[in-house]
């Protein structure tokens, strides 16, 4: 169904427009570097130019960093990643085991909008993308996790 590499595996879902990539990778940073070249690859084929592959990278190293730091309690849990890259845009899907749920779903859209200190190490995830992406949506299921959304429509 998928390429197998220890703590990766990746899978297609058919869908209307395109098709979909499903990535599911072990809970680790060491993982985030392969992630990003794989959606550099994507952004190649849909002929994105290096600012619109930078932005979508940097989405991607945000929100998974984010899985694994805050929603996954071991190596052993998983982050999912759906990522459907096209000549018109990005729609990008992380779940995770979420340990912080509904609080955190909640205070999402707050946490996007708040200009993070520059004098605080940590805070700017959400921020950051909340200013590249058209849609921030994070939903949170007790049986399925948190769940964090976001597209992107190209500008012509």
């Amino acid at each position: 169904m998928g390429d197998t590499i220890p703590g990766l595996v990746m899978t297609k879902k058919a869908s209307t427009e395109s098709e979909a990539v499903t990535i599911t990778l072990a809970a680790n940073s060491l993982f985030v570097r392969p992630i990003r070249n794989f959606l550099r690859a994507l952004t190649d084929y849909a002929e994105y130019d290096e600012q619109e592959a930078d932005s979508l990278a940097l989405v991607v190293t945000e929100l998974v960093n984010n899985s694994i730091e805050h929603g996954s309690h071991s190596s052993r849990d998983r982050v999912e990643m759906t990522v459907l890259v096209t000549g018109d845009g990005y729609r990008l899907e992380v779940v995770d085991v979420g340990s912080g749920g509904q609080q955190f779903a909640d205070r999402a859209e707050e946490l996007a909008k708040k200009k993070p200190s520059l004098e605080s190490p940590r805070g700017r995830g959400l921020f950051l993308v909340r200013s590249i992406v058209d849609e921030l949506v994070v939903q949170f299921d007790p049986d399925q996790g948190t769940r964090v959304t976001v597209s992107k429509i190209r500008k012509p």
